[in-house]
């Protein structure tokens, strides 16, 4: 059975709405991919690979990205092999940087909906453009479960630095609004059914504390890639397991979320996404107990991930 992708382009809703910035969330459906009808001489269909991830920068970044047909049919496979490739300005051959194996990550709710994530370096920066016309590509290869080959690619915009907060350095201190700012616990989140645990602390009161962090800034309310809400749910039960070791935050991206405008978020953006250097949501940080950036995710994560992490700084 196949279904087809589902893409959403430059958001009219949700965070890029406002924020103005492009982005192409993947929701992948379907178990395999099938030639197409109007195939090249070689009579192997052709591929994409669309990058998720917002913020690349120079240094080591967790990449996410789909793979696609012509027809917008997703590619499934277990996992990938990536090379990543430079094109300095009049290079038309490149230079292999860097290299390793993706591994497909379903999104939930539980199906064969994902991306393929891998950790990958850039040496320097490349955005394709006339003030800074280096370049730099993904090459992927896989195969699928029905031993489909698969070659695709994309090109990367690297930025000098991220816009967000860089690994090992210090979190932002934010003050966010707690469940004893307000009056309703639904003016500072569009969760239905929120946890009320998450409101008890600003990211600047909990920075003060000898404990680690996590935070995540997400409007499950009005997340595009839907993944809002399970990746909320992922942190209750992490937050239930280390209670009383690591403090939990959750920040919701606009102001006065109980104030829909035609389904949609009607306040501005929390001062606390300006702040952290938001492109993008969901995001979900992992703060040290010396303030720290520890780890970082665009859009989804698994809890084993962040468990790992977690146990790896405790």
């Amino acid at each position: 059975r196949q279904t087809r992708l589902q893409v959403f382009g430059t958001a009219d809703s949700g965070l890029m709405r406002l924020v103005g910035i492009p982005m192409i969330v993947l929701v992948l459906f379907g178990l395999s991919c099938a030639p197409l009808a109007n195939s090249t001489e070689t009579n192997s269909p052709r591929f994409s690979a669309i990058i998720v991830s917002q913020d690349l920068a120079v240094g080591e970044n967790r990449v996410a990205f789909g793979l696609v047909d012509l027809e917008g049919m997703p590619v499934r496979a277990n996992r990938a092999s990536v090379d990543v490739v430079y094109y300095a300005p009049g290079d038309i051959h490149g230079e292999i940087i860097d290299s390793g194996t993706a591994d497909f990550m379903r999104w939930p709710p539980p199906g064969e909906r994902g991306v393929y994530v891998i950790d990958l370096s850039f040496s320097v920066s490349g955005e394709g453009t006339e003030a800074n016309p280096g370049l730099w590509e993904l090459q992927v290869t896989a195969t699928t479960q029905d031993k489909m080959q698969v070659e695709a690619r994309a090109a990367v915009k690297v930025a000098e630095k991220s816009s967000t907060p860089a690994l090992g350095s210090s979190a932002p201190p934010s003050v966010t609004l707690t469940a004893a700012d307000v009056d309703n616990i639904n003016m500072i989140t569009s969760d239905r059914d929120p946890d009320e645990e998450f409101y008890q602390l600003s990211i600047h009161a909990a920075l003060q504390e000898d404990k680690p962090l996590v935070v995540v800034f997400a409007t499950p309310a009005f997340c595009v890639s839907a993944t809002c809400g399970p990746q909320l749910e992922i942190l209750t039960r992490l937050k239930d397991r280390y209670r009383g070791r690591v403090n939990f935050i959750h920040v919701e991206a606009f102001e006065n979320p109980h104030l829909m405008e035609g389904g949609r978020p009607g306040g501005d953006l929390v001062l606390a996404v300006t702040e952290w250097g938001l492109p993008s949501e969901p995001w979900t940080f992992i703060v040290g107990k010396d303030g720290l950036v520890k780890a970082k995710y665009d859009q989804f994560v698994s809890e084993a991930a962040l468990e790992a992490v977690l146990s790896h700084i405790l």
